[in-house]
């Protein structure tokens, strides 16, 4: 296992910050990937090709020691430079996602994913990047799981093509219903094209995990109405939307989805997480709801983790730190994360494994309370 280190290393005048390393027993590895697929026109008909593309990043666990490491950047300049003018409102300083880096194992180039490790897939919030969920979906991965980020371009904030083509966001109309429905719709294809990509048209037996935060959490359950071949799914703090919300799944048999919210959003507050509830219930659905006791929305993406390696928590402000941050600790928000997760998918994965951490309440971890 790669140790867990903090390391500040000189880079000319600059200060890069290595992030820590996953708890998980497997190493992990990363790759970005580009995906086109030629049977989809780009529904938003902005990009410089005719058919829709998407990127990718792959989290792979691996079997055995890691005989070579590489660090990499957290983002790429153009996509750190990006972001980082997008939080400078917050108080954010300017620079520092440019300066953040990451541990990896390195593994042959003809090496393929080994699949004897479950594919589990992320949709991240409307107008972010999928950079910004690394950490966690590094530590998912070191758990024993084939973890995606995906970004979707067009309401993704900025996403880098490999031929350099940039793909501005922000497209989506949070103020009109049909826009909104509109991108969520793009979201649950782009996840069924993936799914074809990695071979599961010829393989729907082997069971699919989904999990996503914000936006990427209503993804998540569109996602599983429209597609049978996922068969759990998280939904991270994220407003529900769409049919699926009254309708469910199309083949509820075995399926299994995870409501997680900040302290105070759950299903007695937001009626989109009711009426959804009420809808699993009725389709005997295996369903459980947490809460992040002091969480926030901000608390389910690296940001925290990011502000508490680089030592810029105290100088955001009380309503920045909140709103944007959380008040719980970063290290401690993914590895709660992390290791909740992983029981989920095992049990997504193999019934027989139980339910694990989804029991009930644990003293271990005071943070997650069980409420449904």
């Amino acid at each position: 296992m790669i140790p867990l280190i903090l390391a500040t290393l000189l880079f000319g005048t600059c200060e890069a910050i290595l992030l820590l390393g996953p708890k998980g027993p497997f190493n992990v590895s990363f790759s970005n990937h580009e995906l086109v697929d030629k049977s989809r026109k780009d529904p938003w008909n902005l990009d410089t090709i005719p058919q829709r593309r998407i990127m990718i990043s792959e989290f792979s666990p691996v079997s055995g020691d890691c005989s070579k490491t590489k660090t990499i950047p957290y983002m790429s300049p153009t996509v750190a430079g990006a972001e980082d003018n997008i939080l400078l409102p917050y108080g954010w300083p300017a620079g520092i996602l440019g300066n953040i880096s990451m541990e990896f194992c390195v593994q042959p180039e003809y090496h393929k994913r080994n699949e004897k490790f479950p594919l589990v897939l992320f949709s991240g919030g409307l107008n972010t990047t999928r950079f910004f969920y690394s950490a966690i979906a590094q530590e998912v991965a070191s758990r024993g799981f084939n973890a995606l980020t995906i970004d979707h371009p067009f309401e993704t904030d900025i996403v880098e093509f490999p031929d350099r083509t940039i793909a501005y966001g922000g497209h989506t109309n949070t103020s009109d219903l049909s826009s909104i429905l509109f991108s969520l719709d793009i979201r649950s294809q782009d996840v069924s094209f993936i799914l074809n990509e990695f071979g599961f048209k010829e393989r729907e037996k082997e069971k699919v995990a989904m999990f996503g935060h914000s936006f990427g959490g209503a993804a998540t359950a569109a996602a599983m109405g429209n597609d049978s071949r996922i068969a759990g799914g998280v939904n991270l703090d994220g407003l529900l939307w769409g049919p699926v919300i009254e309708t469910g799944f199309k083949s509820p048999g075995n399926k299994k989805f995870l409501l997680w919210g900040a302290e105070g959003h759950n299903s007695s507050s937001d009626e989109s997480w009711g009426k959804f509830w009420s809808t699993l219930n009725k389709q005997g659905v295996w369903k459980r709801e947490l809460s992040l006791e002091g969480g926030a929305h901000g608390s389910f993406w690296d940001l925290p983790l990011v502000a508490d390696v680089a030592g810029i928590r105290d100088g955001l402000g009380n309503e920045t730190e909140e709103g944007l941050l959380g008040l719980l600790g970063g290290e401690r928000v993914v590895g709660v994360l992390a290791d909740y997760l992983r029981d989920f998918f095992r049990w997504v994965m193999d019934p027989r494994r139980g339910e694990g951490l989804l029991r009930g309440e644990s003293g271990e971890y005071p943070a997650v309370g069980v409420l449904n």
